[in-house]
Formats: C-alpha cells, structure tokens, sequence
C-alpha cells in the first residue's frame, strides 16, 4: 500500500505540472542544439562571388571572418553595412551560410558615372549618388556643376547644405532616369545651376535644356524618365543628322525641340 501510494503520488505530481515538463525539456532541446551548432557548425570555406575590383581577401578581410569561427554567430546584415561603406565600389552585398561549414559572399560592384568638385579635386560617384573616391581630374566622367558637396567622404552618399537640397534631388532624380534609359554611358556633363532648367552635355554634340517642371502623362514614370525616353528615341530619327551638333529644347511638356547649332 505505502508503495503504491509512491506511485500514485509521483502520478499525481506529473499531472500536476505538465506545462512546466514541457517548457524543461524544450529548454534541453535548445540548449543541445545550441551546443550542437557551437561544436560542429564552423567555417571551413568562404567564397566570394561577383567581384572585380576587389579581391576576394580584401573583402574576406573587411568581415573580420576566421577560419573556425562559429556560422551561426556571424552577424550577416552588419558585414554587410561594412562593406558597402569600406569598399565604395562596391554597390550591393549578400551574405549566406553553405552548411555545413561554408560562407558565401555574393557582391555586386557599382561604377562611377560622374564627378563633382570639392577643393581642387574631383569625388567621382555612382549613379545612386555614392561616393567612390577623390581623385584629381574629372577624366571622361561626367562634370557636374551646380552643387558643392558638404563633407564628402568615400562611401557615404552625395551631401550638400540646405539650401541646395532641391538641386540634390534633381540630380539623384537625373541619375536614375538616365540609367533606366540607359544613356548614362554618352553622358559629358550636368549643369544644376540654374533653379529652374537642368542642362545636359551627352554624346558629343547635343546639349539638352530639361525644365525641372516636365511632368509625364503616364503614372509609372516621373517627368524627367519620360522625357529622356523620348530623347533617346528622337537621336536616332532620320531628321537628327550624325554629324550636327544640337540644342534639344525639352521644356513645353509637348514636343523636343532639336535646334542646329
């Protein structure tokens, strides 16, 4: 009786607290897998994908990765932020495990499409307006004029004071619209000065005059995408001649004017 009385008691006490058997054991599983993870899950391959400019060490070497350092305890999304700020070229970043001991970094490198001055030097930048390095000329890139850069630093975007945020805008906005177009290649020159009208060199022979008040009649596109579009289409009608230089007048939200100059 006083044993079967034990049995019933211990029955009992189960039955009591199965909530807290529950949560013990989840905790022992937890901790075994963390265990787990700790003792087997160690880098033994790192592979770097998509560079050019950078070596796959240089870029080893900005995450601070180690042979046998725990792939469960690498902080992806700040190795990230890492390199995108200490290796300016490059433009976007990936970084994922290969269980079971493999890390792959995966990068896509940016180029300069353009340069601003800045006390005698040129900082050359991307089209998303981050800035690459400073070197002393603009070379064949394109020169923009019209905006002075406050503090510019490698890796950081294009900066400028208050006052000349609107004109910051239209670049960042100019940019984009010629890479979607795809004519950042031929461009030789931005002018911003001016508050109402943005100035292109492109090509060799067309200066296009852009009013910042263009607006687009379709909803998926700004003004400036749209009218850029139609410039790159109207280079190639039979009445541009190749061998004439041009003023293309794009400020009337109606028609491009392309005017011999």
């Amino acid at each position: 009786m006083p044993q079967q009385r034990r049995h019933k008691t211990r029955r009992r006490t189960r039955g009591r607290f199965p909530g807290l058997y529950k949560a013990v054991s989840a905790v022992l599983i937890l901790a075994a897998v963390v265990a787990a993870c700790a003792v087997f899950f160690r880098v033994g391959e790192i592979q770097v994908t998509g560079n050019s400019r950078y070596t796959a060490q240089e870029i080893i070497d900005v995450t601070g990765i180690q042979y046998g350092d725990n792939l469960f305890m690498i902080d992806r999304a700040k190795l990230a932020r890492e390199i995108r700020s200490r290796l300016p070229y490059v433009r976007t970043v990936s970084i994922r495990r290969a269980l079971p001991d493999g890390v792959v970094i995966s990068v896509t490198e940016g180029q300069a499409v353009a340069a601003v001055a800045h006390e005698g030097r040129w900082w050359l930048m991307d089209s998303t307006g981050k800035l690459l390095e400073s070197v002393p000329t603009a070379g064949d890139h394109a020169a923009i004029t019209g905006i002075s850069p406050l503090a510019p630093a490698a890796g950081t975007s294009l900066a400028t004071a208050q006052e000349q945020r609107p004109r910051l805008e239209r670049l960042r906005e100019l940019l984009s619209a010629l890479e979607k177009n795809r004519l950042l290649d031929k461009l030789d020159s931005v002018d911003l000065s001016k508050d109402h009208q943005i100035v292109l060199g492109y090509g060799g022979r067309f200066t296009v005059e852009l009013s910042v008040a263009l607006e687009s009649p379709t909803p998926s596109e700004t003004g400036l995408s749209y009218w850029l579009r139609r410039f790159a289409a109207a280079m190639n009608d039979p009445g541009v001649s190749p061998n004439q230089h041009y003023r293309v007048d794009i400020s009337d939200n109606e028609t491009l004017h392309f005017i011999p100059e």
